[in-house]
């Protein structure tokens, strides 16, 4: 008797085996098998505070960002030339009314990411930007700031083989939680300005 429950008990674990490697309809699994991960992430792991001010202000005077770089596949290390900062400056929260055309701030190599990310074990870096310079920069190409002003940090990640993500083509999916992987911040960064010209 207890040889056929013994039978009966290895054919069970069979037959749960063979059906365990058939392919799944689940949704989740749908997801996977038609998502393209050739590309990379720049997940954003810190933002800067939503207000910020020159120095010797009562606001944090640093739009500073920390960020990692996550290969699509999953493997490490990922594949990428370079990651580009372009600050743009606007009028009004939603970025509808620009003040001043898209600049760029810095260009990083990859030789640069040499840190991996306690978060992630992925390669990140702390890009710390003074509103001093931000300011400066804009000023020197004759914008003129008005009050308040918002100033939008767009991020692009160049691969190795020359394809670049950004905020145009990446993809709503990196949005959310998960990747939190936008390409720009998405919390504005409201400039304040002292009332007499800074000198």
């Amino acid at each position: 008797m207890k040889n056929i429950f013994k039978s009966i008990l290895v054919a069970i674990i069979v037959i749960g085996g063979f059906t365990s490697c058939t392919e799944s309809d689940l949704a989740i699994d749908n997801l996977y098998d038609n998502v393209d991960t050739s590309g990379s992430a720049l997940r954003i792991l810190s933002y800067p505070e939503d207000i910020v001010g020159l120095p010797g202000g009562n606001f944090d005077s640093c739009l500073c960002f920390t960020v990692e770089v996550q290969q699509g596949d999953g493997s490490f290390y990922p594949e990428f030339k370079e990651v580009r900062v372009r600050l743009q400056v606007f009028s009004d929260q939603d970025t509808e009314v620009p003040i001043s055309e898209q600049v760029l701030y810095r260009t990083i190599p990859a030789s640069e990411f040499v840190e991996l990310s306690p978060a992630n074990g992925l390669p990140y870096l702390e890009i710390a930007m003074e509103t001093q310079d931000v300011y400066d920069l804009f000023t020197n190409t004759g914008t003129e700031f008005t009050i308040p002003a918002f100033i939008q940090t767009n991020f692009e990640l160049e691969m190795t083989d020359g394809r670049v993500w950004d905020v145009t083509n990446a993809g709503a999916t990196l949005s959310g939680p998960y990747f939190e992987s936008p390409f720009a911040s998405v919390s504005y960064t409201h400039l304040t300005l002292p009332t007499t010209p800074y000198v």
